[in-house]
């Protein structure tokens, strides 16, 4: 493990007394509050290049409504370029944003398959540089008005999507990858207390602190709208061009630092493989090797005589897909983040302005999330833990759909408002609540998303299952393409209203919640957190109290017994526990 002055530190992080895995059922430590461990430095490079990318991106999406929506008319309050109208801009940004977020997956696959995660970054970032390029060049006032600039704009977007979707799929899993502990560590704190550093909830904060150094990246349209509206759009393209050009540089200067795990050739056609036997056999559990030899199958499939065919390999595609289903709700979601980037500018825009860009105020979100995630880390979650209020991931995603329900709601009524006052006449600043809710609802379901893919992925298979997360947002943004009929007037209050009723669905949550217990609980990861050995009962029994409470009161709800709670009882039950 890194020295301290080799770590990032939080504030309940300890000074090492005993750096050894532990037994978690030994009563002594079934009971101690559990803290994350300090992040390696290392991380902070690759999080450097998503930094980047990060600005890069919403640098150029901040004004890219604006440069399609509006005519090129340097007399007017509004700038803009194109003048295609708004169902156009926001069906060209939704496409945009799909297109990014499906890439990840071919950057997944060349990562995973080809040639590795820092080549796959550095590629990306070739290709985005050159986007960039493309869009600087036609986006000035000559291009323009000579007609170049639509078909620049879409040229640009092709590379620039593929070159952002790359990165994203390999970055988070790079990241976390250069924390390399596995095991439980018994440690005191400086106050005395002996606790119990969980890997689980290192990488939960890995996680958190990247997406808040997103968020960092994301406050770049404060400075690109501004150049929009003053100056030109070229200047506010080029300025993105110039962030991602120094964030590859930092990155590749840390080369040499890094952890990287290699690629291997098979990996996506294995688990492929592993899957078609396990739907032929009827169960994962049927297809591990040990069953089939049980069962005289073995001689059906030749990738039963490789030698990296084992039981746990099996178990693990297993555990990915299982985390994959959690995936299948987030397109609910991502409909509702995504129209702030789109028709909320658009809405901001019917508003009474007072000399405040129409898309200044997408920067709430940025700005409350990095607010409201170090609150998280440092006050909120360290509480919880104290009190052994289990918070699990399910829970969170929850609050999280809840959130952002209550965002959408808020903007139908708003454009109720709008519709039935004079032009102009409703304050831009009443919009702020629709942002702030959306932000909130990001801390809890993207950070969780990216803890699961992560976790419950094969560890030759972490940028596949990163990719299809956020493919996620591209499905969503697929979603959002049709209905960009209705993403205008004077239809906006019943689509706001529905994309919040659709969130605020008791049966759509209570289902995801059903469908995450193989994934989100799925807690009993010998190779992850007990080491190589299969656990016996009282492991895995300890080793559940640990997560849920130690058995004296589950989560603060005052259960006796950890199978009194509905979900924890189903959860045991599937992994034969329940007594």
């Amino acid at each position: 493990m890194s020295d301290n002055k080799d770590n990032i530190t939080g504030p309940e992080e300890a000074q090492v007394q005993a750096d050894a895995p532990v037994k978690l059922s030994t009563p002594q430590w079934a009971g101690l509050r559990r803290v994350p461990d300090k992040l390696p430095t290392v991380a902070l490079l690759i999080l450097i290049v998503e930094l980047g990318e990060r600005f890069t991106y919403f640098g150029l999406s901040g004004p890219i409504q604006n440069y399609i929506n509006n005519p090129y008319d340097p007399s007017s309050d509004l700038p803009g370029a194109l003048g295609r109208g708004q169902a156009v801009a926001t069906a060209l940004g939704n496409f945009f944003k799909f297109w990014a977020y499906a890439s990840t997956v071919i950057g997944a696959v060349i990562a995973d398959q080809y040639i590795g995660k820092f080549k796959t970054i550095l590629v990306a970032c070739s290709v985005y540089i050159v986007g960039l390029v493309v869009l600087v060049a036609t986006a000035t006032p000559k291009s323009i008005t000579s007609g170049a600039g639509f078909g620049g704009l879409i040229a640009a977007m092709v590379l620039i999507g593929l070159g952002t979707g790359s990165i994203k799929a390999n970055v988070t899993p790079m990241c976390a990858e250069q924390y390399r502990n596995s095991h439980p560590i018994v440690r005191t704190l400086k106050s005395g207390e002996e606790v119990l550093v969980d890997p689980e909830l290192t990488v939960q904060r890995m996680f958190m602190w990247f997406y808040w150094v997103v968020n960092i990246g994301a406050l770049s349209p404060l400075i690109t709208v501004n150049v929009e509206a003053h100056h030109s759009f070229w200047l506010a393209y080029l300025i993105p061009l110039i962030a991602i050009i120094i964030s590859a540089g930092v990155f590749i200067s840390g080369q040499k630092k890094y952890v990287k795990v290699p690629p291997e050739g098979s990996a996506i056609v294995d688990a492929f493989r592993v899957t078609s036997i396990a739907i032929k056999e009827k169960g994962f559990e049927n297809a591990t090797p040990s069953a089939l030899r049980e069962s005289g199958h073995d001689g059906r499939y030749a990738i039963a005589r490789e030698e990296r065919f084992t039981n746990e390999y099996v178990m693990d595609v297993m555990r990915g897909l299982n985390s994959c289903k959690m995936f299948l709700f987030f397109p609910l979601y991502f409909v509702c983040w995504i129209q702030i980037w789109n028709n909320l500018i658009s809405q901001a825009g019917e508003m009474a302005l007072h000399g405040t860009p129409n898309d200044l105020l997408q920067n709430l979100d940025p700005i409350a999330l990095c607010i409201f995630i170090p609150f998280l880390d440092i006050v909120v979650y360290p509480l919880f833990r104290k009190y052994r209020v289990n918070f699990d991931p399910v829970t969170r995603i929850f609050v999280g759909f809840m959130f952002a329900s209550i965002s959408m709601v808020y903007a139908s009524v708003l454009q109720h408002y709008i519709y039935n006052s004079p032009p102009n006449s409703i304050h831009v600043w009443i919009q702020a609540p629709a942002y702030i809710l959306v932000a909130f609802s990001e801390a809890f379901i993207i950070v969780t998303g990216l803890e699961l893919a992560f976790t419950h992925a094969p560890k030759n298979l972490r940028s596949v299952v990163s990719a299809l997360f956020w493919l996620t947002i591209g499905v969503s943004a697929a979603i959002c393409i049709a209905l960009a009929p209705v993403s205008q007037d004077p239809y906006l209050v019943w689509m706001y209203g529905s994309l919040g009723i659709v969130g605020m669905d008791d049966m759509v949550l209570r289902d995801a919640r059903d469908c995450a217990l193989d994934g989100a609980f799925d807690v009993l990861q010998p190779e992850k957190t007990l080491g190589a050995e299969e656990p016996d009962r009282d492991d895995r029994v300890g080793h559940l109290k640990i997560l849920i409470g130690d058995g004296s009161g589950i989560g603060g709800t005052g259960y006796e017994k950890p199978w009194d709670c509905a979900y924890c009882w189903a959860w045991a039950y599937v992994n034969g526990l329940a007594e």
